[in-house]
């Protein structure tokens, strides 16, 4: 698919990403495993949603801790195709809050990359977890 092409692309342009791991009993899945659940979580998305996030970039940043956030939507929406879109999935926060469980890390992963889409598609932060986002 071309959004997870997306992902592996720039994650090697990505400044603020990092492919090193960690010490060796950090739990952190490193940057290629990480990608893999990302890029699994998009290719569930229905055909619909994936067309809609075609040309926004999606990268996975080690910059969540120092924000709070699992993930980051950057840009107007759909509503302003002229802006630039970009969504940011953090992988040190994720795997910091869930990295302890591999199956509870790949659905806090989906559910981080659909809020982020949320917000792409227009939605606000009420309006995301009205949706149970």
């Amino acid at each position: 698919m071309g959004v997870l092409m997306n992902i592996r692309r720039l994650l090697g342009a990505d400044s603020h990403a990092t492919g090193d791991r960690g010490p060796a009993n950090d739990p952190q899945p490193d940057q290629d495993d990480f990608a893999q659940l990302v890029g699994a979580s998009l290719d569930e998305l229905p055909e619909d949603y994936l067309r809609a996030l075609e040309q926004v970039p999606v990268l996975v940043a080690d910059d969540g801790i120092g924000s709070g956030a699992y993930g980051l939507y950057h840009g107007a929406g759909l509503a302003h195709p002229d802006l630039p879109a970009q969504i940011v999935i953090y992988r040190d926060s994720l795997t910091r809050d869930f990295g302890g469980d591999p199956e509870r890390l790949a659905a806090e992963i989906r559910r981080t990359v659909r809020h982020e889409l949320a917000h792409h598609l227009g939605y606000g932060e009420r309006g995301v977890r009205a949706l149970g986002l």
